[in-house]
């Protein structure tokens, strides 16, 4: 009988134990997320999203709540321009050459140099070597803000006169095509030295799409 006791005794004593780690733990478990909770509540580096505010899918272009309200507006007018039936080419080739200016000196919207503004706007069959002329030309000091804590002084497009607007014939690979060449002047939100000039070439592509294939910061561009 005293044996009995003795097992009744252990077993209670086990339990006791069984419950008392059991407790331990839950304690540390919930300090231990409520910690982790509170981190990454209150951590300031939350990286910096970007949404996709409007799409035109024949084209793929798109706008982003992360673009600058000036681009915005030139965005409304170019989907305007591609909407009607027919198309002015003209208009549509001078809006692409604005779109593509504004959207590449406005560095302040981007999010680092891989991020890289008119490349929607660029012929496809350049865009390797315009990207490349970006990330290690124009953007090469961009400061990356993927977490929203940029410190630096960048240009912002904050408006776009249309100077002139004429026929031309471009050497695309080994073809002559058609196109339009674009003279335009820049406005900065700040002066910080960014070309205020700008003549762009813009060819039309097979898929109807009139794209970048030229750009020069001056009024008065050469050609080999």
């Amino acid at each position: 009988m005293a044996r009995k006791i003795r097992t009744e005794q252990e077993k209670k004593k086990s339990r006791k134990r069984a419950l008392i780690i059991i407790l331990v733990l839950l304690v540390v478990i919930s300090i231990g997320a409520a910690l982790i909770i509170k981190v990454f509540k209150d951590d300031p580096k939350q990286v910096v999203k970007v949404n996709v505010l409007k799409q035109n899918d024949k084209y793929g272009y798109t706008l982003t709540d992360n673009d600058s309200d000036y681009f915005k507006d030139e965005f409304d007018k170019l989907i305007k321009i591609i909407d009607n039936d027919p198309v002015n080419e003209e208009e549509y080739a001078t809006q692409v050459a604005r779109m593509f200016t504004i959207d590449l000196f406005t560095m302040s919207t981007k999010i680092n140099k891989y991020d890289i503004g008119g490349y929607e706007y660029y012929h496809s069959t350049k865009k390797d070597v315009f990207e490349k002329k970006v990330i290690y030309g124009l953007y090469e000091t961009l400061l990356d803000n993927t977490y929203g804590d940029r410190n630096q002084e960048l240009p912002e497009i904050s408006n776009v006169e249309t100077v002139s607007t004429e026929k031309t014939t471009y050497k695309l690979d080994t073809n002559e095509v058609d196109g339009y060449l674009v003279k335009l002047k820049m406005t900065y939100q700040k002066d910080l030295d960014y070309p205020e000039e700008a003549s762009i070439v813009v060819c039309k592509e097979d898929n109807g799409r009139w794209s970048v294939v030229d750009f020069q910061p001056t009024l008065n561009p050469e050609y080999k």
